[in-house]
């Protein structure tokens, strides 16, 4: 893949066009073959289930008995995923015997062979307005009760762990040339505590063989990523491992091995918001404090924090709140990539939250959009940064629509980012990973942002 997007094919990729083909596909095909692949994960063998948990009717052509011969299927490659990933947690922090690296490799192959039975629905999809998720929007009423005012007090969302985060470590192997184990612990976030699938931290860990002097890198991925789950012959991790970062991977709640019953991978990031969606950035924030904290308990060298997408969110918080943290607690720079200084911008007005149906699912609500941006003042960056703003880097695509780059722009001016630290693209979002493989400038630029610290 790296061969790829460093070629002239990836050259094409890194342009604008790639947003309005992505968003086509995601709206057509990807998001409602979700929707009904996380319901038939709900329903197992219950076609009333399946067919009550899909949002809509489907073409009368599907009779329960066909229906049913599907969702069989579908199950042993669900079981089989569950018993796999079973296997890795026992060994991986149960201390039960088992080859880590083995382990890992057949939870990946069975999450993989489970992932790939949306394509068993794509039929379903004739005849039938399929959702793009389930619609289960918070009223504003009841974020008023759930917070005691119309919106949650930033102090209090983005306080760090009171105490250092007791991570419990797998067993390591190496594989591709790179040094992999995991962290699991409770989450320190209460809020995330009390949904389920995400009650849970979990953080990869990648490192260079041979050498432990190296920087370290808290890298948090994109929506409806699950990088974790796949069986990848490259990811992002190692690549950045062999270029000598040690890196960090944390699983974003709604995630892959943190996902929510009954939904499919960041599903309730927008299908359960707003409270959804501050859940995910406050806690998640929280827990990369947890990170930081162990990093700097374990290894010499400087800690960054990165953000992609729907985590730039959380390291634009990390960099406004993390001066209020524990020293140990604290990143020595941030790297805000795909960003944008205004949440309710994005959900209403982005390209995506329109594609979505987010917009609609939240005027259906009662939310306007007054009353989404008093909320989503919780979710924005703090007007001044609480890190030197030399120590923060900027990655933007100029032509991003759907996490609006006007937006991101103005908070590089705003928290007057050195120029050098300012890295725009003639590209959109789905270009944006592709760019960061055929150049890395803006990572190493981060690199002597973290030596000159």
């Amino acid at each position: 893949m790296n061969v790829v997007f460093r070629s002239p094919v990836g050259a094409l990729l890194a342009r604008p066009w790639v947003d309005s083909v992505g968003l086509f596909g995601l709206r057509r095909w990807y998001l409602p073959m979700s929707r009904l692949w996380a319901a038939a994960n709900a329903a197992g063998d219950d076609v009333a289930q399946f067919r009550g948990g899909i949002g809509t009717a489907l073409s009368g052509v599907w009779s329960d008995a066909s229906l049913a011969r599907l969702l069989r299927r579908h199950r042993v490659a669900q079981e089989g995923a569950a018993g796999a990933r079973a296997a890795w947690e026992a060994a991986a922090f149960a201390a039960q015997p088992g080859d880590p690296a083995v382990l890992d490799h057949q939870r990946r192959v069975a999450a993989t062979r489970h992932l790939s039975t949306r394509g068993r629905f794509y039929p379903l999809l004739f005849g039938a307005d399929i959702p793009a998720a389930r619609w289960q929007i918070v009223p504003p009423g009841e974020i008023e009760r759930d917070f005691g005012g119309t919106a949650p007090n930033p102090a209090q969302l983005y306080a760090a762990p009171a105490a250092p985060v007791g991570f419990t470590v797998s067993p390591s192997f190496t594989r591709a040339g790179v040094r992999q184990y995991w962290l699991k612990a409770p989450t320190p976030a209460s809020r995330l505590a009390r949904r389920a699938g995400s009650e849970m931290t979990y953080a990869r860990m990648i490192e260079p063989v041979g050498t432990t002097a190296c920087e370290t890198l808290i890298f948090g991925s994109g929506l409806c990523l699950e990088l974790e789950l796949l069986n990848l012959s490259e990811d992002p991790g190692a690549r950045l491992a062999r270029a000598g970062w040690r890196v960090v991977e944390p699983i974003s709640p709604y995630h892959g091995l943190r996902a929510m019953p009954g939904f499919y991978g960041g599903e309730p990031f927008f299908a359960a918001g707003p409270t959804s969606a501050v859940d995910l950035v406050a806690g998640q924030t929280i827990e990369t404090a947890a990170l930081v904290g162990w990093c700097r308990s374990r290894f010499d060298g400087p800690v960054a924090v990165a953000g992609i997408s729907m985590t730039s969110f959380v390291a634009q918080q990390v960099a406004s709140h993390c001066g209020t943290w524990p020293a140990a607690m604290r990143p020595d720079a941030v790297m805000l990539i795909s960003h944008s200084g205004r949440m309710q911008a994005t959900a209403f007005g982005g390209e995506l939250s329109a594609a979505l149906g987010l917009e609609r699912a939240l005027r259906d609500a009662g939310w306007t959009p007054d009353g989404l941006a008093r909320l989503s003042r919780a979710l924005d960056p703090a007007e001044a940064p609480a890190l030197a703003p030399s120590r923060i880097v900027s990655v933007l695509g100029e032509t991003d629509r759907w996490v609006p780059y006007e937006d991101g722009l103005d908070l590089a001016r705003r928290w007057k980012l050195p120029e050098q630290n300012v890295f725009r693209y003639p590209l959109g979002h789905l270009g944006m990973p592709v760019q960061l493989v055929r150049d890395a400038a803006p990572f190493e630029r981060l690199r002597q942002v973290l030596r000159d610290a």
